[in-house]
C-alpha cells in the first residue's frame, strides 16, 4: 500500500518552525530549516561550527510553546532538489521528543532600532536604541544612565512587510553590560494584566500583538 511510512518525520513535525537551532557548547546557532523529509531534515550549513557526523539541536514549534529535541546524523547523499549550502540530517522519528518549554529567540537589529523610554512616574521620554528584541525583553543602548530595577515604558515601531506595529511595553532593567562609550542594558518585560508577555497578547495603539508570534515573523523574514 502507498502512503507515508511508519514513524514518518513529516507526521511528527507538523507544527515545526522554519528554523533549526544547532547546539554548540552552551549555546546554539540558528539556521534555516528548508525541508522536512520522511526520515530527516535539510538545513543550512551552520557557520562557525565544527562539522561532526552527529548533529544535536532542537526545532521550536510555531507557537513557541515547546521544542522538538533532535539527535541526528549527517547524510552525505543529497536529497531530491536539495539546495546548495545545505546539509541533510537523518533523524530517527521514533527518537524525536517534544518538550513543552518556551524559548525566547532574539531578533537583532543592524543598525539598532530607534525607540524611546519613559521612567515610571515620569512623563518625559528619552531616546534609546534597541539592539535585539525577544518575547521576554530587550537589549538596549542609551546615552542616559538607567536606574537598575526601575520600571520603564518602552515605545518603538516595527515595520514588517505591509504591517506596522507600534509597541508600548513595560520593562525593568535587570543587568548592565560594561561599555565605556555608551550604556548598554538588558531589559525584562514586566507582567501584562497578570500574564507573562511571552504568553499574552500585548495591546498596542491600534491592535493586539502576540509578541512571540511577531518575533517568529521577523526571524522568518530574516
Amino acid at each position: 500500500m502507498g502512503g507515508k511510512k511508519k514513524n514518518d518525520l513529516r507526521e511528527i513535525l507538523t507544527d515545526a518552525h522554519a528554523h533549526f537551532f544547532f547546539l554548540k557548547g552552551d549555546g546554539a546557532i540558528r539556521v534555516r530549516l528548508w525541508q522536512i523529509l520522511s526520515d530527516g531534515v535539510v538545513i543550512d550549513t551552520p557557520l562557525g561550527a565544527a562539522m561532526r557526523r552527529t548533529v544535536l539541536g532542537y526545532i521550536p514549534t510555531i507557537d513557541g510553546a515547546g521544542v522538538y529535541e533532535i539527535d541526528g546524523r549527517i547524510n552525505p547523499e543529497k536529497a531530491p532538489e536539495q539546495m546548495e549550502g545545505t546539509i541533510r540530517v537523518d533523524i530517527d522519528a521514533s527518537r524525536v521528543r517534544r518538550v513543552n518549554r518556551r524559548l525566547f529567540p532574539r531578533v537583532s537589529f543592524t543598525p539598532p532600532l530607534a525607540a524611546s523610554a519613559t521612567p515610571e512616574g515620569d512623563r518625559k521620554a528619552f531616546p534609546i536604541r534597541i539592539v535585539n528584541f525577544s518575547a521576554g525583553g530587550l537589549r538596549i543602548e542609551s546615552e542616559r544612565k538607567l536606574a537598575p530595577e526601575k520600571a520603564h515604558t518602552f515605545r518603538f515601531r516595527i515595520d514588517l512587510d505591509d504591517e506596522v506595529y507600534d509597541l508600548e511595553l513595560k520593562g525593568r532593567v535587570v543587568y548592565e553590560v560594561p561599555n565605556k562609550d555608551i550604556h548598554t542594558y538588558g531589559v525584562k518585560f514586566l507582567e501584562v494584566t497578570g500574564e507573562k508577555p511571552s504568553e499574552a497578547s500585548v495591546a498596542t495603539i491600534d491592535q493586539t500583538v502576540d509578541l512571540l508570534g511577531l518575533v517568529n515573523k521577523l526571524l522568518v523574514r530574516d
